[in-house]
């Protein structure tokens, strides 16, 4: 049996001038763009670059008496919402503070449930809200992307519990 002949791999002058050298580089490059559209597609479903797994974070704090849970990754005009969950005595107001760039690259859209009141504090905001009888609060922020780059922000309990969040707006 004898081997395939592979004429079509070679430069030919006739009927059109090719390159098969320079083709075979092109086809390569060609090549490698598909492998790296595909894994930038696998990227942007997995959350890289808005809500997904790679994006949906939780940080706690070591006492366990704060629970953050939020996006690392948001567009820029986009809402999204933290959820921080707090622990403390029963039935009594809960002092959480928000501060860092959370206002400068973010606008506060809502606070669910209602707090009980809320006031500046320095660059950020504090809220107090009313712990159940077992001593849980919860307070959903619903926040606007309102910046580009990076944005680091502390919530922060009075009695001293703190955690840090790192967020990333695209533009």
């Amino acid at each position: 049996m004898k081997p395939p002949d592979h004429r079509d791999l070679h430069s030919r002058n006739y009927p059109v001038s090719e390159d098969m050298t320079l083709q075979r580089k092109v086809w390569r490059f060609e090549r490698w763009g598909w492998y790296a559209m595909v894994l930038l597609m696998g990227l942007t479903l997995a959350g890289l670059f808005s809500k997904g797994p790679l994006s949906s974070a939780e940080v706690r704090s070591a006492d366990g008496q704060l629970r953050v849970e939020y996006q690392r990754f948001l567009r820029n005009g986009a809402t999204d919402a933290l959820v921080i969950h707090v622990q403390g005595r029963a039935r009594e107001p809960l002092e959480v503070e928000l501060s860092g760039a959370l206002l400068q690259g973010f606008n506060v859209q809502m606070l669910q449930p209602q707090p009980l009141k809320a006031s500046t504090a320095g660059d950020g905001m504090k809220v107090w809200v009313l712990s159940d009888n077992d001593g849980h609060a919860m307070l959903h922020v619903t926040l606007n992307s309102d910046g580009v780059g990076s944005f680091q922000t502390k919530v922060a309990l009075a009695s001293g519990a703190s955690v840090g969040l790192s967020q990333f707006i695209y533009p």
